[in-house]
């Protein structure tokens, strides 16, 4: 299966035969081919459906983790980045940690969960956000794919379900796919998760968690409302899932006067919280903040010493150091403007009234695309060979395909925002050419 599943023969959403079936076609132990389909859907090549049958996953030859490769000649609207023409002004924090005297502490093995320092400076971040915690429920991680990683390792175990949007994040499948968990996807709507599609999945499914991305969805750029937020938290505590909320954009309402209440905040006692430092700051610093309940606590730093051994206190020095200093927070405030104006840019070129799902002004977008024939490598390649990376929306589908393609844009991965135009001109010139908008 796996052999014709690469050379083309079995494509994405091919509906198997029953195991019973190809028992007997080929003559073999039913007993095998039940292994043969449940290690095929622990591997991520096939999912099934309940009372319908075993299809070919979408992207069960594919690597669909998203990272950057960038060429000087390419408009890249595909990684979601953080305006990283912001890096520089992180320069003289870079340089006035480094000329301490007292750098060499930062050197060793020791606080492999970050200093108190750190961390007390983390929970004074955190509070602005919305999220209270004590220092000793906070640990210091390598980035936010870092924090993940951490918590499927230390809360889960293989074949374990969670619980995600229908699109959902590209390397959170791939991770989940690398470790044997499954997704179970759970549709949605323009104010989040839809609750009922939950609570019908909590029952059919034995689920054990739940991610989301409660402030900005990736890919879909959804912001879930706090009325979705307190109607899901119910269905989360009736059937007692553990909640991972991925805050990689919080910092974006983080001076609004009536904050929309975390999921976790609703949750404390099951939830795990991450906010990467990524697209705040810089990316290149991998620093994220974990914050825990206590009887998460020695699983999660378990978990966290086991892979990382320690999280870089270099890193997490002059993260503190710039939120100390204000620069974290005028970095913050340069990059919300240039997503304003990038998503203002946007709205202009393709004249798209968002009727369907409400979009934050952040840092991605979604296309919608017509009805066609052409399939997401197919599209992906044409607009590469054009000269313009985007993702298609297969990337970040978990279970059927489903009438619903989109591209989704990056409005922060342009090396200046003055390219971003002709970027996006030239992406609606080449859809236009090919009837896809």
């Amino acid at each position: 299966m796996e052999s014709d599943i690469a050379k083309g023969i079995l494509l994405p959403g091919t509906r198997l035969p029953s195991q019973r079936e190809l028992a007997d076609f080929l003559d073999i132990n039913f007993t095998t081919v039940t292994r043969a389909y449940k290690l095929s859907e622990q591997l991520g090549l096939t999912y099934g459906l309940i009372g319908k049958g075993t299809y070919i996953a979408q992207a069960a030859n594919k690597t669909i983790s998203i990272s950057s490769l960038y060429k000087d000649s390419l408009f890249e609207l595909g990684l979601n980045s953080s305006f990283e023409q912001c890096n520089s002004m992180l320069n003289t924090t870079i340089a006035d940690v480094a000329a301490k005297s007292s750098i060499e502490k930062l050197l060793n093995y020791k606080n492999a969960v970050g200093t108190v320092f750190h961390r007390q400076v983390a929970a004074n971040y955190l509070a602005k956000l919305g999220i209270k915690a004590k220092t000793e429920n906070i640990a210091i991680t390598s980035g936010g794919q870092n924090a993940l990683t951490i918590i499927l390792l230390g809360l889960f175990n293989p074949n374990d379900k969670i619980a995600v949007d229908r699109f959902t994040y590209a390397n959170f499948i791939a991770l989940a796919k690398m470790i044997n968990i499954k997704l179970v996807p759970i549709d949605f709507d323009g104010e989040g998760m839809i609750a009922a599609g939950l609570e019908k999945a909590c029952r059919n499914s034995n689920l054990r968690g739940i991610y989301l991305m409660t402030g900005c969805s990736n890919p879909t750029g959804i912001r879930m409302s706090e009325k979705r937020r307190k109607t899901l938290a119910g269905v989360i505590k009736k059937y007692g899932l553990i909640v991972i909320e991925d805050d990689y954009l919080g910092f974006i309402g983080m001076d609004n006067e009536n904050k929309i209440v975390k999921l976790s905040s609703l949750l404390p006692k099951q939830s795990v919280y991450i906010c990467s430092m990524s697209k705040p700051v810089a990316a290149g610093l991998r620093v994220g903040y974990l914050v825990f309940p206590d009887a998460y606590r020695q699983n999660l730093q378990q978990a966290l010493c086991n892979i990382n051994v320690k999280t870089s206190s270099l890193d997490a020095e002059i993260i503190t150091q710039a939120l100390l200093t204000g620069t974290a927070y005028k970095i913050m405030h340069k990059k919300l403007q240039l997503a304003l104006k990038a998503n203002a840019i946007f709205s202009a070129v393709f004249d798209i009234k968002e009727k369907e799902y409400k979009n934050t002004p952040a840092f991605i977008k979604w296309l919608p695309l017509k009805k066609n024939n052409l399939g997401a490598e197919a599209i992906e390649s044409l607009l590469l060979a054009n000269g313009i990376r985007v993702f298609h929306s297969d990337r970040f589908l978990v279970g059927p395909k489903i009438n619903h393609e989109f591209l989704r844009i990056s409005l922060s991965a342009t090396q200046t925002i003055g390219l971003l135009k002709p970027a996006l001109t030239k992406l609606k010139v080449v859809l236009g050419e090919q009837k896809l908008i």
